[in-house]
């Protein structure tokens, strides 16, 4: 009887709204877990808003291509709501490929400065272009030191101490490293595979990559990045870049943990081999997935100078908009909304991915293994790319000059000059448009 009311309520909530509107929602997570926490929360979605129909299809992808978007749209068979990988946010909405979604929001009544807070800061802050949100944000990750607990005991070192100086990292890596007939058996530490990068290594020594006042790129003057660079390269040419490289690809994979020569690839910290390692909290599922039963590790933050930053890190992570040309901007801002918010706490809770609504932290802290509050609790000064329409030629870039420099093709201050005219001429030319 009460099923029938609640229908009866709802059809007529339809007749007084108008007809059914129906909107189509691009994404691209074929992981069944996380398929069926969005399907879930779609449906969620229908019943509170029976005006609205949400067709979802799948449609994989990588985090940049946005070719099959591109033409859809072109085709007018685009969808009303894409799930975008967030970094590139300000690049798609500067090339105009985005609707304004802070207006449609601002139409159905919603407070924009209000939402804002209710995100992370890094998070909301990657949604903007030009002062308007132009997405609202989905998942997150960031960035910390893993170690090997039982390599630890074996080097003599406290398995509970891990190192949280710069120069405690190097005296650890040097006793957790082994070498036979020449080559590494064992390695203590890589600063550059994994998550090592530029960014990682230039907020951890304390640098800034970019000035919004001036709009300026500036990690080519800053000399904590320049310092960084410089200590990527001496460590590069302490143990030989040439000999790390030869170590890491007999595990099947690059420094950047890419799968090579079409074998499965072997992680080597969870191996046993690789003793400490900069990675993401989604390294959490793998060790369990995939690591020795008896493996023992342990998390801490990103080690420092003495004059960096203490506890940094930086996130990434997706987010929901509205592409150029939708059919149904208003009731696809609707539905991006529910998603950014109660679709996220379920999706949080259910797939254990690193939320970016701060109301969605304590529901999955309750499901998550304990380590997972250590990313958590470093969520509310993670660093995020800098917000320019420019900004994956910034990453390649400063990924070539941190090439350059471990290999020792260049110093840091060539390199990330270099790196710094090259991209902001770029950014110049969208600065003046």
């Amino acid at each position: 009887m009460k099923r029938l009311f609640v229908a009866l309520l709802l059809s007529l909530a339809i007749c007084l709204l108008g007809e059914v509107v129906e909107i189509t929602f691009w994404h691209n997570m074929t992981n069944p877990v996380e398929r069926e926490s969005i399907a879930g929360a779609v449906a969620e979605f229908s019943k509170t808003h029976p005006n609205i129909k949400v067709n979802i299809v799948i449609v994989p992808g990588s985090e940049t291509e946005i070719t099959k978007l591109m033409t859809a749209v072109a085709g007018g068979t685009g969808p009303d709501v894409y799930y975008l990988d967030r970094f590139t946010v300000a690049q798609r909405a500067a090339y105009g490929v985005l609707e304004p979604l802070e207006d449609y929001l601002v139409q159905l009544g919603y407070d924009a400065i209000k939402l804002k807070g209710e995100f992370f800061n890094f998070a909301i802050e990657e949604c903007q272009w030009n002062n308007k949100i132009w997405a609202l944000p989905w998942d997150t990750d960031n960035r910390a030191l893993y170690y090997n607990k039982k390599l630890f005991k074996e080097a003599g070192l406290d398995p509970d101490k891990p190192p949280v100086t710069l120069k405690e990292l190097e005296t650890y890596a040097e006793k957790l490293t082994k070498k036979t007939a020449g080559r590494y058996t064992q390695v203590g530490f890589i600063p550059w595979a994994f998550q090592g990068w530029h960014y990682t290594w230039g907020w951890a020594f304390g640098g800034n990559f970019y000035d919004t006042q001036s709009q300026k790129l500036i990690f080519a003057d800053d000399p904590r990045i320049v310092k960084a660079f410089e200590w990527l390269g001496e460590w590069a040419k302490k143990y030989n870049i040439k000999e790390l490289e030869a170590f890491v690809s007999s595990f099947g994979m690059s420094f950047s943990g890419a799968s090579i020569g079409g074998a499965e690839p072997i992680n080597p910290f969870l191996a046993g081999k690789l003793a400490m390692v900069v990675d993401g909290n989604w390294l959490l599922a793998q060790i369990k997935q995939l690591a020795p039963k008896d493996f023992e590790f342990g998390i801490a933050p990103i080690p420092a100078p003495e004059y960096g930053e203490k506890n940094s890190t930086w996130a990434g992570g997706w987010s929901l908009v509205i592409p150029k040309g939708a059919k149904h901007p208003k009731e696809a801002a609707e539905f991006i909304y529910y998603m950014a918010t109660k679709g996220q706490i379920k999706y949080a809770a259910d797939t254990q991915h690193l939320p970016t609504l701060r109301e969605a932290v304590p529901g999955l802290l309750k499901v998550s293994p304990p380590e997972q509050k250590i990313f958590a609790d470093l969520l509310p000064t993670a660093h995020v790319r800098p917000v320019i329409p420019v900004g994956a030629l910034l990453w390649d870039e400063l990924t070539n000059a941190m090439q350059a420099v471990i290999y020792g093709e260049k110093s840091a201050t060539e390199a990330l000059k270099t790196a710094q005219e090259k991209v902001q001429k770029e950014l110049d030319k969208w600065l003046t448009k």
